[in-house]
């Protein structure tokens, strides 16, 4: 049995036998590290001159989604800055429009208070008119009971605004007085009146009816 059996360590044998090709085998080992080697630093040479890695392709995406969301929420303060300073612009407009049609009312309603009773005025001039010549023409006898009349509705008028114009001896106002004509006076100064034809009346600062009068030259 035992001599059959091959004889152990015949690999050394075989390579103590064949010298040659012991040596060929380390020679293509060393030059497969060395080919391997070259091709590492090969590598490592393309990656630095090419810079460093890229990004990932889902980083990437994830920067530019951040910057459209960035961007929309600028866009979206703007227009929501510029609405409200033009809403802010409009209140203010329509509160000062309030405020100028509030004071109108008001000016308004206190005018129509003010003048409320002109055309009953008007109307009542002619009577005050009536007296005054009545008692003109009555001369001194009789006179008492028409100027107490005529006191009276001058007393009751007056509390309603109404006021005499009388401008006897006054610098003429085109406002308030009418100058029927013109005389040379060496009493009074050129634009003065002389003499009153007939009085007037004004309610308020509005004319009823002009004095009518005569101007020095």
């Amino acid at each position: 049995m035992s001599e059959n059996n091959p004889p152990r360590g015949g690999s050394s044998r075989d390579d103590e036998a064949h010298p040659d090709h012991a040596d060929q085998s380390a020679t293509n080992s060393a030059g497969e590290h060395q080919d391997s080697a070259e091709e590492t630093g090969s590598e490592e040479i393309e990656r630095n001159q090419a810079g460093p890695d890229p990004a990932p392709q889902g980083q990437a995406a994830d920067g530019a989604a951040a910057d459209s969301t960035s961007n929309v929420g600028s866009e979206s303060d703007e227009q929501l800055a510029g609405e409200v300073s033009r809403l802010r612009e409009a209140l203010l407009r329509t509160r000062a429009e309030m405020d100028n049609l509030h004071k109108r009312a008001e000016r308004e309603l206190e005018k129509s208070r003010k003048f409320a009773v002109e055309s009953l005025l008007r109307d009542l001039v002619p009577v005050i008119d009536s007296l005054d010549q009545g008692i003109e023409a009555s001369g001194d006898s009789g006179t008492e009971g028409l100027e107490l009349t005529r006191k009276l509705a001058l007393d009751m008028l007056k509390r309603y605004g109404l006021e005499v114009v009388a401008p006897d001896g006054e610098i003429f106002d085109p406002q308030w007085h009418e100058a029927m004509s013109m005389a040379p006076s060496d009493d009074h100064e050129s634009g003065q009146i002389i003499t009153v034809l007939q009085r007037g009346y004004r309610l308020h600062d509005r004319v009823i009816r002009a004095a009518r009068v005569i101007v020095a030259k």
